[in-house]
């Protein structure tokens, strides 16, 4: 499975993953999302229960707060 991250279009917030993710060569599918509507829906609040943005979809779960997506994608160039 790909990793998946769900933000809306122009999130600061995202865009210190997105520079992780291009500095270690890893694709990172981009899943955009609008507030009030699919941040509400059960499949993402499966993913975060809080329903807020960005949020990681990865093989072992949905990965929330931006500083905690970025150092997991940092990190995936370790493996």
């Amino acid at each position: 499975m790909a990793l998946k991250l769900y933000t809306t279009e122009n999130n600061s917030r995202a865009y210190k993953t997105l520079i992780a993710a291009a500095y270690n060569g890893i694709e990172i599918e981009i899943a955009p999302v609008e507030m009030g509507k699919t941040n509400k829906t059960p499949e993402y609040l499966a993913l975060n229960p809080n329903g807020k943005i960005p949020t990681l979809q990865t093989p072992e779960g949905g990965i929330w707060e931006s500083n905690a997506i970025a150092r997991y994608v940092a990190r995936l160039a370790d493996k």
